[in-house]
């Protein structure tokens, strides 16, 4: 007796030292008490559609009123019933595992309660070692004593892992079914209930029988333990499983939302981005965003089809397919095609199934469908009505949707072999010499028109939509696919904007005393470079020259050695200064005569937010991507407070205390000192730039807005070697840019300029962005007078002037000379009034050809 007495004591003080000590080793449970889950930053669009999600672990948290009782009960069932029992451990539970264990001869079962789940989830690892369930125990007695039962439940179904990277009850809801947990039915409900034990073996996606034999016995215990009724749970028997996975992001705009994470990464750093829960707002507009994409996918296909077809993107042997098939396979000749055809019943079952198994791995791009060639038919349309005799003119195509198409002459026409930008082979003149049976191609099809052969473009593009007054980006496109590459090309990419970058040289002229009507020589001109020992000879794109030009003339046709006079009348030190007030970084300028044409490295972004200021009356708006941003909790974090067009909501102050004349100079000064944009120009100079640039689209290289019958504005602009392609414009409410150029800078052709290339996307985006909308004049300002001058002469037209034209002059800054008398004029007049009645408006005839010839200029 006195020995068992000393070994049960020596037993009891060692079990209570280690006691003692394995206590010492806890974790503190305040992660618990404190409860901030890890959740995603969610990204949204400016009408609250989410547009992107950064995390690791995808978790909606949810209050315990939000979730049902149903759902509690289903997960009890599964996992703990005796839960509202056990003091944190469930010791009969335990002894049945052990005995389990101890017949199978392996670990197969287990009896962790809810709270040791909880315990091993929030503070400990998962490691399988005796120490860490005895530690997942003591930390269960611990959680019981400091919280409540529905306290640990809470934690519970907001925390657990249930799969597909679903953490918590309403993120497995909205992942599986689409739906918030208090919609789901009572299946939905066992399905979910019954993940914790096997997340991924009884996924309902990936594992739809497994996870149907687990629902089911959640039904029964559900049925059993009396949280269901008998009905019921018969009821959801009989469903079948119809998970599947579902994205959050109900309209996705990579791009945007890439951009977002980088700026929030930035801000906060990368672990508080992704875990802290942030509700990002952007100023995007869903539906801008999805006419840019539409217009710039669009510009670059045509792109693509003026220069030709590079191939298929794979070719299948189909004739070995019908070999390795064991169904029926089907004809090979049809009507004096050649191909495939399945127009036996029963026939190729198998090759049909097996070329869509195939198509669907190829992802979809853009808006470019994905085909595979079966047959070359001898018509031109859906009918292929031709002769046997005739050859191949059309396709048909097997669709990745499963549907069969005819791709007729009018969609195949247009691929004459590429061989590089600026060379094409002949023009085909059957289906067979540019397809063939077993390729595989895509395909596009445009409203009311025929399906067109098509290829995913190399050439890319970017596009941008800003809010004059506030700055507010409204669209932002950086690549044909968002999907393809996080590269965004309107704001990381840079690239000579070539004669886009004139009108902020113009702007400077203009400021510096000179007026529309100046006159600069456009003649030839030669630079010695003596540190490369070469010489600079610029030329204009015409290659002609045409003698003392006005300003406006050299903008509108975009006459190069005009700027090249025009910044070196300025000086080089004043057209950088002048440029940086656009927003432009003038260390990244050329400090050379270059930069007259535009050889500066820029983003899109930086090209469209200085084109603002024209837009803005002169000001500078900061560009805006980001709204507002909330906790996780919906608290505002920061936000940036926007100027509008509304001048009332922004007030410095009562109408009585601002000078009406400082108003009319400085109109600025009517908004809050907080959000007090800069002023660049005055606003009278800044109309005559508004003036000039729509001057470039009614005469000048803009001539393709000039079709939208709207008051706009705009430049195009082509670097070197036609290396890239821009076109920036606006009107009153809105100001966008479009760049077209390749990832690695090569030409992009002969005659690919702005006005080719780029100008159609921007026309085509604000001809749906403006449809149906009232597009308000540029406001003249007080100060800018409009006089009649001579064309020729930019002096004030006299009644010799053979044309004249009426142009906009700063106050006190008008010509006061009229334009003297020709020598060939009669001193009594001659018929001069007849020819002065041939002037009119703010500018002057082109000086050659059509519209349509304006292709070839910058």
């Amino acid at each position: 007796m006195i020995a068992s007495g000393v070994f049960l004591l020596i037993g009891a003080v060692s079990g209570f030292g280690g006691y003692l000590w394995l206590s010492s080793q806890l974790p503190p449970i305040t992660k618990l008490t404190n409860y901030e889950p890890q959740t995603p930053m969610r990204v949204f669009a400016r009408d609250g559609q989410l547009i992107g999600e950064f995390g690791s672990q995808r978790r909606l948290p949810l209050p315990p009123e939000a979730i049902p009782e149903q759902l509690k009960d289903a997960f009890l069932a599964a996992e703990d019933s005796s839960f509202f029992d056990h003091p944190g451990i469930d010791v009969p539970g335990i002894i049945r595992a052990l005995i389990a264990d101890i017949k199978a001869g392996a670990p197969v079962q287990g009896a962790s309660t809810i709270t040791q789940q909880v315990a091993r989830t929030f503070l400990l690892t998962r490691e399988r070692k005796i120490m860490r369930k005895l530690k997942e125990m003591l930390l269960a007695f611990r959680i019981e004593e400091r919280l409540t039962k529905a306290e640990i439940l809470h934690l519970y179904l907001n925390q657990i892992y249930l799969g597909n990277g679903a953490y918590g009850v309403e993120a497995a809801a909205q992942n599986y079914y689409g739906k918030s947990v208090h919609e789901l039915t009572l299946a939905e409900r066992a399905m979910i209930g019954g993940l914790p034990k096997a997340p991924s073996g009884y996924n309902p996606v990936n594992n739809p029988e497994r996870a149907r034999e687990r629902r089911d016995y959640v039904l029964r215990r559900l049925r059993d333990t009396g949280k269901a009724s008998p009905k019921a749970v018969e009821k959801a028997l009989a469903t079948p499983v119809h998970a599947r996975s579902h994205s959050p992001v109900t309209n996705p705009m990579p791009q945007v939302a890439e951009e977002v994470r980088r700026r929030m990464v930035e801000r906060v750093g990368k672990e508080r981005a992704y875990t802290e829960g942030f509700r990002v707002f952007t100023t995007v507009d869903p539906d801008m965003q999805h006419q840019a994409r539409k217009a710039v996918q669009k510009g670059l296909l045509d792109y693509t089809y003026r220069h030709g077809y590079r191939g298929p993107e794979d070719h299948w042997d189909l004739e070995e397919l019908v070999r390795d098939t064991a169904l029926p396979g089907p004809t090979t000749e049809s009507g004096g095609g050649t191909g495939f055809t399945f127009d036996r019943p029963g026939a190729g079952v198998g090759i049909r199934q097996a070329l869509l198994e195939r198509l669907a791995k190829l992802r979809p791009i853009g808006p470019l469908q994905t085909g595979v060639v079966l047959y070359l038919g001898t018509g031109e349309g859906e009918e292929d009505t031709a002769a046997e005799e005739d050859p191949p003119r059309s396709a048909r195509v097997l669709l990745a949707d499963g549907r069969e198409i005819t791709l007729s002459w009018d969609g195949i026409r247009w691929a004459r072999p590429y061989k590089s930008p600026t060379e094409r082979g002949p023009e085909p003149e059957t289906a067979a010499e540019v397809l063939s049976p077993g390729d595989v191609i895509r395909l596009e099809k445009r409203p009311n028109g025929p399906w067109f052969l098509s290829q995913v473009p190399k050439v890319q593009g970017a596009f941008v939509a800003m809010d004059p007054p506030s700055g507010q980006i409204r669209a932002m496109i950086g690549g044909f696919d968002e999907w393809r590459s996080h590269y965004n090309r309107a704001t990381q990419a840079r690239r000579q904007p070539g004669s886009s970058f004139k009108p902020f040289l113009y702007a400077a002229g203009l400021s510096k005393g000179m007026t529309p009507a100046t006159l600069i020589n456009d003649a030839p001109i030669v630079f010695e470079d003596e540190a490369l020992e070469t010489r600079w000879r610029p030329e204009n794109y015409s290659q002609k020259f045409y003698g003392p030009t006005r300003l406006r003339q050299g903008l509108e046709h975009s006459r190069n050695l005009v700027t090249i006079r025009l910044m070196r009348n300025i000086g080089t030190d004043y057209a950088l200064d002048f440029a940086s007030r656009f927003g432009f970084d003038r260390d990244v300028l050329p400090r050379n005569l270059s930069l007259s044409l535009g050889s500066a490295s820029v983003a899109p972004m930086d090209v469209v937010r200085g084109y603002a200021v024209f837009a803005n009356g002169g000001l500078q708006v900061d560009p805006i991507l980001i709204e507002r941003i909330e906790d996780r909790h919906g608290q505002p974090v920061t936000r940036n407070l926007a100027r509008s067009g509304c001048i009332q909501c922004h007030r410095a102050g009562s109408p009585g205390e601002l000078d009406p004349e400082a108003q009319t100079e400085n109109p600025e000064m009517r908004f809050h000192p907080s959000i007090r944009p800069e002023r660049v120009l005055s606003p009278q100079v800044n109309y005559q730039m508004v003036s000039m640039l729509r001057g470039v689209v009614e005469r000048g290289t803009g001539w393709r807005a000039k079709r939208l019958g709207l008051p706009l504005a705009g430049k195009t602009g082509t670097s070197n070697a036609q290396r890239d392609a821009w076109f920036l414009g606006f009107s009153s409410e809105l100001v966008g840019g479009a760049y077209v150029g390749f990832d690695k800078p090569k030409t992009l052709g002969s005659h690919e300029t702005g006005s080719r290339a780029a100008a159609p996307i921007w026309v085509d985006f604000m001809r749906q962005t403006l449809k149906g909308r009232e597009v308000r004049e540029f406001e003249q300002p007080e100060g800018v007078v409009n006089v009649r001058i001579d064309a020729e002469t930019g002096k004030l037209a006299a009644p010799w002037s053979e044309e004249t034209l009426f142009e906009y002059f700063r106050k006190g800054n008008a010509p006061t000379e009229t334009t003297p008398r020709p020598a060939s004029v009669a001193s009594d007049g001659g018929s001069g009034e007849e020819e002065n009645d041939r002037g009119g408006g703010s500018g002057e005839r082109r000086d050659s050809g059509s519209s349509e010839m304006m292709d070839d200029l910058f």
